[in-house]
């Protein structure tokens, strides 16, 4: 299996994704707007699957598109 490195997009998204799981599983009064304490989990996992998932889609060619 080729693994490739992920569009910066995806890789930020992930990221971000991923950082306000943590930032909502967090006793902190941090005013995250849809991010609850019961799903934070459900954001990192999103977070990860998302990287995993461009890391192992194949690289798409230039000419092809």
């Amino acid at each position: 299996m080729d693994l490739r490195a992920p569009h910066i997009a995806v890789f930020i998204v992930s990221g971000l994704l991923a950082l306000a799981g943590v930032l909502a599983a967090l006793p902190l009064a941090l005013p995250l707007p849809g991010f609850s304490p019961d799903a934070a989990a459900w954001y990192i996992f999103l977070g990860w699957f998302l990287l995993a998932t461009a890391t192992a889609l194949p690289l798409r060619s230039r000419s092809a598109a």
